[in-house]
């Protein structure tokens, strides 16, 4: 899996919580995860139950904003 850089260079996870994508598209938690089960994001499940964690891989969340993004001519 890539490994990508910030700005100041240092390594970002190659994960990203849906915390994370709902700061990022500004919107609740519960929309991130109904657009994650639908683009079919692969979820990684860390633990168990309620108090598990999860995690969505960055680069299926990058491609799939490449792929939505409309250019207005």
């Amino acid at each position: 899996m890539p490994q990508h850089r910030s700005k100041n260079n240092q390594t970002i996870s190659p994960y990203m919580t849906p915390r994370e994508l709902a700061a990022r598209w500004q919107c609740s938690r519960t929309s991130v995860d109904r657009i994650a089960r639908r683009a079919s994001f692969t979820r990684i499940c860390l633990g168990e139950g309620a108090n598990g964690l999860v995690r969505y891989l960055r680069e299926e969340v990058l491609h799939y904003e490449k792929i939505r993004e409309i250019k207005l001519t």
